[in-house]
C-alpha cells in the first residue's frame, strides 16, 4: 500500500473544478517549462509550497509547472536555476 499526501498539488481533473475560479488566473500567470535531458523523477524534486501548484507533462521530458503564489515559482524558478548550474559544473 502506498499513501501519497497531495498537500497543495492539483491533479488535471482539480483543474478541470476550478475552471473559471480566480485561482486559475493566479495559475496561468505563474507557469514554467522545463525540458530534462533524461526523463526525471518528479517525486525527488520535493516541491515545497504555500499554495496551490499542479505539473502538466508535455512529453517524457517535458513538463509545465504552475504555481498560485509568485514566491512558489520565484522559490522554484531558482531551484531549477541551481540545479541546471549544478548538472553544468558536474561535466568540467
Amino acid at each position: 500500500m502506498r499513501i501519497v499526501e497531495q498537500k497543495w498539488s492539483l491533479s488535471e481533473d482539480d483543474l478541470g473544478l476550478l475552471a473559471g475560479d480566480p485561482i486559475m488566473y493566479e495559475l496561468m500567470q505563474h507557469r514554467i517549462i522545463i525540458h530534462f535531458d533524461t526523463a526525471p523523477d518528479l517525486d525527488e524534486l520535493e516541491i515545497e509550497c504555500n499554495n496551490f501548484y499542479h505539473i502538466r507533462s508535455m512529453g517524457t521530458k517535458i513538463f509545465q509547472f504552475w504555481f498560485a503564489d509568485p514566491v512558489d515559482y520565484e522559490n522554484f524558478r531558482h531551484h531549477a536555476i541551481g540545479y541546471k548550474m549544478s548538472l553544468d559544473n558536474s561535466d568540467k
